[in-house]
């Protein structure tokens, strides 16, 4: 990785680690008013059972934990990973006992996976912020653990009012804690590139605006792709 990259995993770690106990609380319930994420989650699943693989699966991202959560409830194997340990830890102590679901701190640019040793993946707005250059290191990740075949879906914001596609917003102030953040609208068309450039085809799109009151008024896209 580049300097920039090392400050912006730095940057990512510190703000998450301050605001994780917070995040955690806020969103609790947040999947629940979220009827189409409900609905791709679960799709992912049953695609994933109608091909017959073996159903290991990563949260790419996962915060904590929550889409893993409901993955694992899905009669899925989820490991979720993040690179914030306050995050990791929120995950531990939220979702104990659950069947078949565990977390571990690590890098979207260095996976703590065997190549090809998942049947499928999800990345739920994680790739938002990292530099481009990095995005692309990360979907080469994906592809590299997630096996021929398999499925991973991941969504990004696409634009805002006043944050066109290619611009960045600057978090400094997150529920009154100092941090530092970017975040990144992505053009749908880009994300839809950089992952068939590294080994993706893709199999589905859809795009929404925010579904609850607590979302950020951003237009989002998800993209559920297939690893050639």
């Amino acid at each position: 990785m580049t300097g920039n990259d090392d400050r912006g995993q730095a940057e990512i770690v510190a703000t998450y680690d301050a605001v994780a106990e917070r995040y955690a609380a806020e969103f609790a319930d947040d999947l629940a008013e979220k009827i189409l994420d409900r609905a791709l989650l679960s799709a992912l699943a049953e695609m994933l059972r109608r091909a017959g693989v073996e159903n290991k699966i990563a949260d790419l991202g996962c915060g904590p934990g929550f889409e893993a959560r409901f993955m694992a409830e899905l009669g899925l194997e989820v490991v979720g990973v993040d690179l914030s340990p306050a995050m990791i830890a929120e995950a531990q102590r939220r979702h104990a006992g659950v069947r078949g679901l565990e977390f571990k701190i690590g890098s979207l640019l260095a996976l703590p996976f065997a190549e090809a040793s998942l049947a499928g993946a999800i990345a739920i707005y994680s790739v938002i912020h990292l530099e481009r250059a990095a995005r692309a290191l990360a979907y080469v990740e994906m592809a590299r653990v997630v096996r021929q075949g398999g499925m991973l879906l991941l969504s990004v914001h696409t634009s805002a009012l006043g944050f066109p596609s290619g611009s960045i917003r600057r978090l400094e102030e997150w529920w009154g804690r100092r941090v530092g953040l970017d975040g990144h609208f992505i053009a749908a068309e880009e994300v839809a590139g950089g992952l068939e450039q590294a080994g993706f085809e893709i199999a589905a799109r859809l795009e929404r605006g925010p579904s609850t009151s607590r979302e950020f008024p951003s237009q989002r896209v998800y993209l559920l792709a297939r690893r050639r």
